[in-house]
């Protein structure tokens, strides 16, 4: 007896999304595609949701790609569903095809259709890019495999399914692996009761799945869609989210759909759908309510001239006027609402922001109480949308910035995505300040003013404050040491110090974080005085590190100030115990020696206060340079940094007395003769390095010459840069003068012996 030929095993996933789709459970479609190739390519497909796998533990990834059996997949699809999930695509690719050698591995979602030779190209795990909706093209490749030809090295579709009907009823069976945990990982179920948008929003992405025009399920099929989804589920308690593009064009359709749920017995506590503004009416509004339902508009902008940019199509005349009829109705009927704005898209200006904000107070802030909540989110940069294709014309009409046109591929996406000037008006830092300023006063005040009392008020409560926390000082804090970083990465380092210096948003946040890490190190090193604690928190020592570092300015480690590790910011307690130690108080004279870009130098200008004097001397051009940037910004009136060598017996000199104090911050093997012969009565404090016999490493000294002997103290073990006499070669710097700083040339010094005591 002949056995039958056995089928091509499928393996369908789902990388667990964190972009728009994250947080849902069910994974519409894959659910769909799955039985689409089970019914009609005769395949045996599994479906896995990453997001789901991790609520039980540590996902071994060889291991899933093997299967059940060990015997692994003919057929890998993995969906990209945006471009936020690019390099986690690129990274399961790589570990399927190392598991599945022979496999077909195919890329299919948004991001795949707007960029398919992301994924198609010589060295690429992928085999197959699929643009558009992946029914079709997906039985292709199992036939591809059943035939002993498999496809490697194409672009499939677009190849639309137009009447939606015939497709294969959605069996949610191939999720029941995680029916005993969704509630755990999602906060709504989703489902698609239709496809396509004809609008063409310039922001967005559905224009590049090619097929836009809009085809739902049967009035029929769509309640019996939701009939069999709440069947395996059990929606009781929960939200359902109709994640259609846009839902109900066709409003023969839409009413009668809404009329037919609204007999139903599905017991969600809301559903929640996606529609235009201007095509809802009272009738609509009244549906919405008997149906259990909320719509969320994608208002865009409060502007009309920024309507007109972003390409929102219809009748704009009235477009803002009908949103606010729309709201006043929903609050009469009690109808929980939502709206989308989007703040810095490309043409945005200072004007039409505040406009836009204007707008938004009228909504929502208005002499009544609202049953709507706000959704504010900044212009991402999405590839295969209308800004894409015509990212030039935007340059040349608006003046926008696209900074990484390829963010995806960086691998820090959520800032790069985001990291546009809208305008020639209007840069990425003036954008975040402003929505700030002009939006989270209104998202703060909505809760308060939320009339809705039904039993989904928490979800709205909760999407409400997920809001508030994009404005919360933490994650405002990420974006900006994000936005520094990549200015110092893409070469624009001293563009960034510079706008640093005067970003009092930043130096708000990083005071705050700096108050807090003193206090700990006073607790575990001090105590501190009150001077030194005082110093320590207000000079910012982020503008004394690299862009890239301003969080590890934040705590109390030594921060590096170069790649060749030469030189470095101290930490905050090595500061205090050094200056303690040398006895600096107000009016004393001190010299700064290895101060690197002066955060030390800038701490000891607060100590010693108007009366006293600080002078930092450093050998690096370069840090020199980026110290001045930072002592400018402070206004410091009695301190200068000088480039030279420490050892050089000029930078001792001065017309107005001798030191108090001399303090070092680098390693010395002996305390140099030029010290010994300058050192006059002043306190030194150096960090000394310990002979092997002695132990090694390195020990702090305090020392003064007593009777012509120096007498020193050893105050503990410590770790320093080297001692340098050379400056490192990076080229010409370009080192200023001014009146805190000037340049002297180095000397080489022989030493004078003293006698030694201790």
């Amino acid at each position: 007896m002949t056995r039958a030929p056995r089928r091509p095993r499928v393996l369908l996933l789902w990388p667990g999304s964190d972009g728009a789709a994250g947080g849902n459970f069910g994974v519409p479609q894959l659910v769909g595609l799955a039985g689409y190739l089970e019914h009609r390519a005769a395949a045996d497909v599994t479906v896995v949701d990453l997001a789901c796998e991790r609520a039980f533990g540590r996902v071994e990834l060889p291991r899933l790609f093997a299967g059940a059996d060990g015997e692994g997949y003919d057929v890998i699809g993995l969906s990209c569903y945006s471009s936020f999930d690019y390099l986690a695509m690129v990274a399961l690719a790589a570990i399927a095809r190392a598991v599945c050698p022979n496999a077909v591995i195919v890329a299919g979602g948004y991001h795949v259709s707007a960029r398919p030779r992301d994924f198609v190209h010589d060295g690429s795990s992928f085999d197959v890019a699929v643009i558009g909706e992946g029914e079709r093209p997906m039985a292709t490749v199992v036939d591809s495999v059943r035939g002993g030809e498999p496809l490697r090295g194409v672009v499939l579709g677009p190849d639309p399914i137009t009447v939606l009907d015939d497709l294969p009823e959605t069996d949610w069976t191939f999720l029941s692996r995680y029916r005993s945990i969704a509630r755990k990982v999602a906060s709504q179920a989703e489902i698609y009761l239709s496809r396509g948008c004809p609008f063409d929003c310039a922001f967005c992405m559905e224009k590049a799945k090619r097929e836009v025009s809009w085809r739902g399920y049967s009035v029929d099929r769509a309640i019996a869609e939701l009939e069999s989804l709440h069947a395996f589920l059990g929606l009781e308690g929960w939200t359902l989210y109709f994640a259609d593009a846009l839902f109900g064009m066709p409003k023969a359709w839409r009413r009668a759909f809404l009329s037919r749920l609204a007999e139903s017995n599905i017991p969600t506590d809301k559903n929640w759908l996606l529609i235009r503004v201007d095509m809802v009416d009272d009738e609509d509004l009244r549906l919405f309510k008997a149906a259990n339902c909320a719509p969320g508009f994608g208002l865009e902008s409060g502007d009309p001239s920024m309507l007109a940019t972003i390409r929102k199509a219809g009748r704009l005349h009235d477009y803002l006027d009908r949103m606010l009829d729309v709201a006043a109705r929903a609050r009469e009927l009690g109808v929980p609402w939502g709206a989308n704005v989007i703040v810095g898209h490309p043409g945005e200006t200072e004007e039409s922001l505040r406009s836009s904000a204007a707008y938004m107070r009228k909504l929502f802030l208005g002499p009544k109480e609202t049953t709507g909540f706000l959704s504010v989110d900044p212009f991402r940069f999405y590839p295969g949308s209308p800004i894409d294709d015509e990212r030039g014309d935007y340059r040349a009409r608006f003046g926008t910035v696209i900074h990484r046109p390829e963010w995806w591929k960086d691998g820090d996406p959520a800032f790069l995505s985001e990291w546009v000037d809208p305008s020639r008006d209007l840069s990425y830092s003036r954008r975040d300040a402003l929505m700030e300023q002009e939006l989270a006063p209104i998202l703060r005040e909505i809760p308060a003013r939320f009339a809705y009392r039904g039993r989904s008020r928490p979800y709205f409560m909760r999407a409400l404050a997920g809001q508030i926390e994009q404005f919360d000082p933490a994650t405002r804090f990420a974006y900006r040491e994000r936005y520094y970083a990549w200015q110092k990465y893409t070469g624009h380092g001293r563009k960034a110090q510079h706008e640093l210096a005067s970003d009092l948003s930043m130096a708000t946040m990083c005071r705050a974080r700096r108050e807090t890490v003193v206090d700990r190190a006073s607790v575990a090193h001090g105590p501190f005085d009150a001077d030194l604690r005082s110093a320590l928190v207000e000079v910012r020592r982020e503008l004394h590190v690299p862009p890239d570092a301003i969080v590890e300015s934040l705590r109390d480690v030594a921060v590096p100030l170069d790649q060749e590790g030469l030189a470095s910011v101290s930490a905050f307690h090595a500061y205090a115990r050094t200056f303690t130690a040398a006895g600096i108080g107000p009016g004393a004279r001190v010299l700064d020696l290895g101060a690197g870009t002066g955060y030390g130098t800038a701490l000891l200008s607060r100590l010693v206060g108007p009366s006293g004097y600080v002078r930092g001397v450093e050998i690096d051009g370069e840090l020199v340079a980026r110290g001045l940037v930072a002592l400018v910004a402070s206004a410091l009136s009695n301190v200068e940094l000088l480039t030279a060598s420490a050892f050089d017996p000029n930078v001792w000199v001065t017309s107005d007395g001798p030191w108090d104090a001399v303090v070092v911050g680098f390693a010395v093997d002996t305390i140099s003769g030029v010290f010994l012969t300058e050192l006059g009565n002043a306190v030194l404090v150096v960090p000394r390095k310990r002979a092997p016999e002695e132990g090694g490493g390195q020990v702090l000294i305090r020392a003064r010459i007593v009777d012509g002997h120096l007498v020193e103290e050893e105050l503990g073990e410590v770790r320093y840069v080297e001692a340098r006499t050379t400056a490192p070669r990076r080229g010409e710097s370009s080192v200023e003068t001014t009146n805190v700083a000037r340049n002297l040339e180095m000397t080489k010094t022989e030493r004078v012996r003293l006698p030694l005591a201790r």
